[in-house]
């Protein structure tokens, strides 16, 4: 079996994410890399996303 890297468990959550229909870009995709590796805490990435919108 393959090891989990930060990435591909993120292409997993990205993957289940688009079959129940919604989008993810690139910029979020970035941001859950680097809470994944602990690069920043949720509530930063969650706050960048907010003020997106």
């Amino acid at each position: 079996m393959a090891q989990m890297t930060p990435e591909r468990a993120v292409d997993n959550a990205i993957a289940s994410t688009k079959m129940e229909g919604f989008k993810i870009s690139d910029e979020q995709r970035s941001l859950m890399l680097k809470v994944v590796r602990g690069e920043m805490t949720l509530d930063e990435a969650l706050k960048i996303i907010n003020s997106d919108e």
